[in-house]
C-alpha cells in the first residue's frame, strides 16, 4: 500500500535507527554495514553500501562512504577513517568466510570468535603472515585451519577449544 509506505517513511525520518556502543554513536541512514565493539579493542563500523554517521562521546562525526571504515582506538575518542575490503569484515552475513591478503592475527581474531576458540600464536612472526581465500563458513574450525596448514607456510595444531600456530 503507497500510503502505508510514505507513513513508515515519515516514522522513520522522526526516529532514527541508532546503534550505540561505548565511545560511538552510530545512525543507520539506509545501508549495510558492520559494527565491531568489543570489550579491549578499538571500535570499527565498517560500511558495505549506502551511508552512516557515525558521533563519538565527544561529539566528532563524520559520515562513512561505501568500502569505508571508521575505528576509534582505546583511549582515544578520534575517529579514523581508512578505505577497506568491506568483505572481509561482512563475508559472516551470508555464511561465507573471505579474506584477501590479511594478516593471520588478523584473520584469527574474527574466526576464534565464530567457532568459540582460543588462539596461541608460538611465536610473533607468525601473526604477521599474509593468507587469502574465499570458503564457505564450516561447522567447526578444523577444516579452514587445514587450508591454513596445506600453504606450507605454517602448522597447526588443533586441542579442544585451543588452535596454536607454530612454524
Amino acid at each position: 500500500d503507497p500510503e502505508m509506505s510514505r507513513g513508515l517513511g515519515d516514522v522513520y525520518k522522526r526516529q532514527p535507527f541508532i546503534v550505540c556502543t561505548q565511545g560511538m554513536q552510530v545512525e543507520v541512514l539506509g545501508t549495510t554495514f558492520n559494527i565491531s565493539a568489543y570489550p579491549q579493542e578499538e571500535y570499527q563500523t565498517t560500511l558495505v553500501n549506502g551511508s552512516v554517521k557515525v558521533n563519538t562521546e565527544t561529539g566528532e562525526s563524520c559520515i562513512l562512504r561505501p568500502s569505508q571504515q571508521a575505528t576509534i582506538s582505546l583511549g582515544n575518542s578520534s575517529i579514523q577513517i581508512r578505505m577497506v575490503d568491506a568483505g572481509f569484515y561482512t563475508s559472516w552475513i551470508k555464511g561465507k568466510i573471505h579474506f584477501k591478503d590479511q594478516r593471520l592475527e588478523d584473520i584469527m581474531k574474527i574466526l576464534s570468535r565464530w567457532y568459540d576458540m582460543e588462539v596461541i600464536f608460538a611465536n610473533e612472526k607468525i601473526k604477521d603472515l599474509r593468507f587469502g581465500c574465499n570458503v564457505d563458513r564450516y561447522s567447526e574450525i578444523t577444516p579452514f585451519v587445514r587450508l591454513l596448514e596445506e600453504t606450507q607456510k605454517v602448522h597447526v595444531k588443533v586441542n579442544n577449544k585451543t588452535i596454536t600456530f607454530y612454524n
